[in-house]
């Protein structure tokens, strides 16, 4: 098991935690940092992820500098409950079986985005939803009051990282708070376009093609 521990690498500010078991102030400290506007990278049930607020344009800005990721592209962003879905986007029928079935876990939905469509997250009338399995994530969403980014921590289009060490190379002082939960190698979550009549996997990841095919195919 990881011990919990504050430290300095290179002046970066770095938590290490078990990724299983968070500890209760390293969650409150990551809520804080984010409520403050800035970045934090913390472990999800795949891989790493690049946390920012999603409800404040500057905020969003810097996080698409950092990633170097073009600002026409989507960014997801996590939920906390099924409930919590229908507060962003529109389930459709489809949507909501393949919902029912594998989350909370490793799949992004590209759904309708619900309402006057005014989020700063939202690109083209749509919004993608991350509902993860991952401990940490779900005990930060519960301390906070605002949508917050899941988008890999890497730079876009390059390879996913696995360990803060390389993580922390890439982003050095513009991630304000480093969550380290170990190695992360699991596949990256898949990513299923379910806003129209038809089912789009964007990227398969964690969950085949197969899975959802079968899904679809059941009464």
């Amino acid at each position: 098991m990881r011990t919990t521990l504050k430290m300095t690498k290179n002046n970066l500010s770095v938590e290490v935690i078990d990724p299983a078991v968070p500890h209760s102030s390293v969650v409150s400290r990551a809520a804080a940092v984010l409520t403050e506007g800035n970045l934090v990278v913390a472990p999800t049930e795949t891989r790493y992820g690049l946390l920012a607020r999603a409800d404040r344009l500057s905020v969003l800005k810097k996080l698409y500098e950092v990633k170097k990721r073009s600002h026409k592209l989507p960014s997801a962003i996590f939920v906390k409950s099924m409930e919590d879905i229908s507060r962003y986007a529109e389930l459709n029928k489809v949507a909501r079986k393949i919902a029912s079935k594998l989350l909370p876990g490793p799949l992004t939905l590209v759904l309708k985005a619900k309402g006057n469509n005014d989020w700063e997250f939202v690109v083209k009338g749509k919004v993608g939803i991350r509902y993860s399995s991952a401990p940490f994530i779900n005990l930060l969403l519960n301390k906070i009051d605002f949508p917050i980014t899941a988008t890999s921590a890497n730079i876009s289009q390059e390879k996913e990282c696995t360990t803060i060490e390389e993580i922390a190379l890439l982003f050095n002082e513009k991630v304000a708070l480093y969550i380290d939960g170990g190695e992360l190698s699991n596949p990256v979550s898949t990513v299923v376009d379910l806003s129209g009549d038809k089912v789009e996997i964007l990227r398969e990841g964690a969950i085949a093609t197969e899975i959802i095919e079968r899904i679809l195919a059941q009464n």
